[in-house]
């Protein structure tokens, strides 16, 4: 294996071994998942993340707790964060 694994597969893989040992867990939509690693990914805090999207904190907070979802807008805003968070860097700029 070898491979690294980044913060947020970390705390997946943490919340599956205390699923199979018992634990009470938390069920994430796909939406919900996708802010959360590509937050955790980029190293922002919620206020730094929200910035750099344009949304205020507590539509990040709302989205990562599952109680909203991100519109095909915001989803497609993420997705370009995930793989291009330069780009959105240069423009929160």
């Amino acid at each position: 294996m070898g491979e690294k694994i980044s913060l947020a597969g970390q705390e997946l893989l943490d919340d599956i071994r205390g699923i199979r040992a018992g634990a009470p867990h938390r069920r994430y939509s796909p939406e919900q998942l996708l802010v959360l690693v590509v937050r955790k990914n980029l190293k922002k805090s919620q206020p730094e993340f929200a910035k750099l999207l344009g949304v205020p904190v507590g539509t990040i907070r709302d989205w990562e707790q599952g109680r909203k979802q991100p519109g095909s807008a915001a989803i497609t805003l993420l997705k370009v964060a995930e793989k291009h968070p330069d780009i959105l860097e240069a423009i929160a700029a």
